[in-house]
Formats: C-alpha cells, sequence, structure tokens
C-alpha cells in the first residue's frame, strides 16, 4: 500500500516536472526570439501537443483499455473541442476589439 502510494506520487511528481519543462520551453522559444515565426508556430504546437499527452496520460488518467475506450474517446473530443472554442473563440475576440478599435480611431 505505501509503495503503491509512493508509486502514485512520483507519477505526479514527473508529470508536473514534464508540464513545466514543456510550459518553459515554449515560453522560452518566443522570449528569445531564435527561429522565424513558422518555425516558433511548430515549436510552440509540439509543446501543446506533448503538454496535451501529459496532462491525459498522468492527471486525467486517460489510457487506452478495451474496457473503456469509447469513454476515453469521448474525453478526447471534448478536450479537442473546449480547446478549439477556447483558441478560436479568443482570436475572434481580439479581431473584433481590433476592428472596433480601429472604427473609433479613424472617426476621431
Amino acid at each position: 500500500m505505501k509503495n503503491c502510494i509512493k508509486k502514485t506520487f512520483i507519477n505526479y511528481l514527473l508529470g508536473l516536472f514534464f508540464s513545466i519543462i514543456f510550459l518553459c520551453a515554449s515560453i522560452f522559444c518566443i522570449k528569445i526570439n531564435l527561429l522565424n515565426k513558422f518555425a516558433s508556430y511548430f515549436f510552440i504546437s509540439f509543446f501543446a501537443i506533448a503538454q496535451i499527452i501529459i496532462h491525459f496520460s498522468v492527471f486525467l488518467h486517460v489510457k487506452y483499455n478495451e474496457d473503456k475506450s469509447y469513454f476515453n474517446l469521448i474525453v478526447l473530443i471534448f478536450s479537442i473541442v473546449v480547446i478549439f472554442i477556447i483558441i478560436f473563440g479568443s482570436k475572434y475576440i481580439m479581431l473584433n476589439l481590433h476592428n472596433r478599435i480601429m472604427i473609433c480611431e479613424n472617426n476621431v
């Protein structure tokens, strides 16, 4: 029992460590600005996908299992929909805000 708790705790710590590493790597990629625009997008997308996989496997315990494969598919689809809404909703809000600000500046 004690060994199982220790193993679970180590798993959570490793997941947290890798999440922090992936987050810092993507922030470092933007702050240093060594890569061109396309390479930066690719780099950030790679680390975002890696971080999603870490969160699924370590924190949400979504693993391939014959018994729960349907439930895991639903969780994956839900996560993709939420990520899609967050990304494109934020883009829509920012573009709409930008257009409204530019209209107000042109009228002044």
